[in-house]
């Protein structure tokens, strides 16, 4: 048995990098402000040196919301010729190096498998499947509900939407999830992603959409402490999260 790796940088919001054994991922990448005090992958930014320093660099863009997609990411083409991006359709960019996907198309790149699938906002969720380990990131793909602010058929509808959503991805395995937990939601701000948890049982969820407000992010790790899906604690950007997945 030997285990199956993913080093995983909390960048910012819904923005992370992954280290697998042959590959560098990023995912909605958007705030290129460093912390303060802070350089690189520590303190939450793409470097160009950390774009150079990679073989396989791989760009997702779930939509184009500007808290999911800065083109400063197009920039990185210049520094390194490997680099290639998987970009939802609803986002301007052209390039031989881009792939556009919409929902339920799917891609073959070299040894990995990408499909697109809906969200309950605007653009695409991705599952892909690299170096072994199986990968969701929702995008914006939620049960956007606004149960403080929103009637009671309202909330069945966004609800009725989630649900026909999760229904194309019911079935997937999933090791690690990228998923929203956004405190505007108000009170009941997790339900999306219990719901996510109870229907597909990742190995691990992410939480993410937080921006600072990290109280958020760790109470729902608390809240999940019972489940047997991994939630980890995020505090700060930069900060790191091991996955490991036992392998034959």
């Amino acid at each position: 048995m030997s285990d199956v790796r993913a080093k995983i940088h909390y960048l910012y919001h819904s923005g992370f990098a992954l280290q697998t054994k042959d590959h560098f991922l990023v995912f909605d990448y958007y705030n290129d402000k460093p912390c303060p005090s802070k350089e690189g992958l520590a303190g939450g930014v793409i470097t160009a040196k950390e774009i150079a320093a990679h073989n396989n660099p791989l760009v997702f863009v779930s939509h184009g919301h500007g808290d999911h997609y800065n083109p400063v990411i197009l920039e990185w083409q210049k520094l390194n010729p490997n680099i290639r991006y998987i970009i939802s359709s609803d986002v301007p960019a052209k390039g031989e190096k881009i792939h556009s996907l919409k929902p339920y198309e799917e891609l073959e790149l070299d040894d990995m498998s990408i499909k697109a699938f809906g969200s309950t906002d605007q653009g695409v969720s991705f599952l892909l499947s690299v170096d072994g380990i199986d990968i969701f990131h929702a995008g914006d793909l939620n049960w956007w509900h606004w149960k403080d602010e929103s009637t009671e058929e309202e909330i069945k509808l966004s609800e009725q939407d989630f649900l026909k959503e999760m229904k194309h991805i019911v079935g997937n395995r999933i090791d690690i999830a990228f998923f929203p937990v956004d405190p505007r939601l108000g009170s009941e701000y997790y339900l999306g992603a219990e719901r996510f948890i109870s229907l597909m049982k990742p190995a691990m969820l992410v939480p993410m959409h937080f921006s600072d407000n990290y109280e958020a992010a760790t109470e729902f790790a608390l809240r999940a402490q019972d489940c047997n899906t991994t939630v980890p604690m995020i505090f700060k950007r930069g900060q790191n999260i091991l996955f490991r997945k036992a392998s034959k």
